[in-house]
């Protein structure tokens, strides 16, 4: 496996952040691939994101006011549409010829969908709006419902890395040791079914593993489903009966090297509902032992040592490498997307 540090995918969209964290009149500032990104929920409650650099002079937008309809640069004044048009510039003399609405700060596209706010990472920032949309992600959510936020927490690796670590199933019995759900000692013979899906591939539909504890507490007959989607999203759908448990993970690049993790859930059970603050701590301590490792995997990788995909354990890691490289010559040469990934039976122990 090659250790090349490689670009992230543009023209594509990233999870964002959950839309709690977005309140009317206020601004936040994130970090997506080495942007500096301005989001906000303006006083109609759509969210929009601009460059958080303002472009007279280059100081950062959040530090200015924003009244729920446009942003004021707090270094000289000049107010922005949340389209990122300006408005007015008040040094400017009263009869100024200057149309200051040729002044624009660089925006993003973004949507809000089940309670998550997705952007459109463009790779040319003077074109954001050319987007194709049948790339945007598919979540199995039905419209009006909404995830909660669960947790996120930081990977100090490449988004690469991250993502290699999140669809990895060999790791489960040792990184996720616990009475709910993996032993290393108890470790089974696993057999799974694969199909490409959109925009990655899918674990086709089954009866979860008979060694996780977690799945028995349900009680009722269950089968799961597992998709991952490319840049970085994986989905747990879990049918409980007629009731569903959705967990929806995504990781997202701040920079070449770092990468949020940020995890939602749904479900449509009531008792699980009313005992959400349990259910969501065993999440949590989940999250943090993928992180704990990834912190001690950061050290291993200081001296960019040669890495190795081996059997059908790995095979999941060579399909993303695989539709990664796919996506991004489809962006470059501006062709249709098409899935390297075909249908295929993997086994493996855990």
């Amino acid at each position: 496996m090659s250790q090349a540090k490689t670009k992230n995918l543009r023209n594509i969209w990233y999870v964002a952040c959950h839309s709690g964290f977005l309140v009317k009149g206020k601004t936040i500032e994130k970090e997506i691939d080495g942007d500096k990104i301005l989001f906000g929920r303006d006083d109609t409650g759509k969210v929009f994101a601009l460059k958080n650099q303002c472009p007279h002079r280059g100081i950062p937008l959040t530090y200015g006011e924003f009244d729920g309809k446009e942003i004021e640069c707090c270094y000289h004044g000049w107010r922005f549409k949340t389209n990122g048009i300006c408005s007015k510039i008040p040094a400017l003399p009263p009869d100024s010829k200057l149309d200051v609405s040729k002044v624009r700060a660089p925006y993003f596209l973004t949507r809000e969908m089940n309670g998550i706010v997705f952007i459109y990472m463009p790779r040319d920032m003077r074109k954001p709006e050319q987007m194709d949309e049948s790339l945007f992600p598919k979540i199995p959510l039905p419209e009006g419902e909404h995830f909660d936020y669960v947790t996120a927490g930081f990977m100090g690796c490449s988004l690469d890395h991250s993502v290699i670590g999140l669809i990895d199933p060999a790791h489960v019995p040792y990184v996720h040791q616990s009475w709910y759900f993996r032993n290393k000692k108890n470790a089974k013979l696993k057999t799974k079914k694969f199909a490409p899906s959109h925009l990655g591939f899918t674990m086709v539909r089954h009866e979860p593993s008979k060694n996780s504890a977690a799945y028995k507490l349900l009680k009722k007959e269950q089968t799961t489903e597992i998709s991952f989607q490319v840049p970085g999203i994986r989905i747990e759908h879990i049918k409980v009966g007629e009731d569903d448990i959705i967990l929806l993970t995504a990781l997202v690049p701040i920079n070449a090297e770092e990468t949020e993790l940020i995890q939602f859930i749904y479900t449509s059970i009531s008792w699980v509902k009313i005992f959400r603050p349990i259910f969501y701590s065993f999440a949590r301590r989940f999250v943090k032992q993928d992180i704990d490792v990834f912190k001690k995997l950061k050290e291993g990788l200081q001296n960019n040592p040669p890495l190795m995909l081996m059997g059908e354990p790995d095979i999941q890691a060579k399909w993303y490498n695989a539709i990664r490289t796919r996506y991004d010559k489809s962006q470059e040469e501006q062709i249709p997307f098409e899935n390297p990934v075909k249908a295929e039976t993997l086994q493996w122990q855990t």
